[in-house]
């Protein structure tokens, strides 16, 4: 088991979630993946008959609120998902064309958070995603 995985189990057992061999399944997919994966990209990339494809987008969503996994939106929509890699918030930057995605450490959200804030709202989080046109395919 990788270092990411054991602390996403390590994270999950803390949090007081269940760390079943399905989960586990799951937190390695997430962990050899070169670029975040939706639901349905990650139960494909499952063992056959780990779960079904409901089971692998309700853990997604509990490892969410676990802290476990980032998500991502992508251009059309799609809700995507990356493990924290333990090293914090982040945001990535994809192209549109052959899907090349790249991490970026930086951030804007506390700014865009005190700005919503400024609004009235309350309990204020954020998506952002970049897109654009990779050198490869330029």
């Amino acid at each position: 088991m990788s270092d990411l995985v054991r602390q996403a189990v390590d994270k999950l057992r803390s949090e007081g979630l269940r760390v079943t061999e399905q989960r586990r399944a799951i937190l390695k997919a997430l962990s050899q993946s070169e670029s975040p994966k939706s639901a349905d990209e990650t139960h494909a990339a499952l063992p056959v008959d780990t779960c079904d494809p409901v089971t692998a987008y309700r853990c997604l969503e509990q490892f969410e609120k676990a802290g476990v996994v980032e998500r991502g939106v992508r251009e059309n929509g799609t809700k995507v998902y990356c493990l924290g890699h333990g090293h914090g918030h982040h945001h990535h930057l994809t192209c549109r064309q052959c899907g090349r995605t790249e991490r970026i450490d930086l951030c804007m959200g506390e700014e865009m958070e005190k700005v919503a804030e400024g609004f009235g709202f309350t309990e204020v989080s954020h998506v952002m995603e970049v897109f654009g046109v990779c050198p490869s395919c330029g």
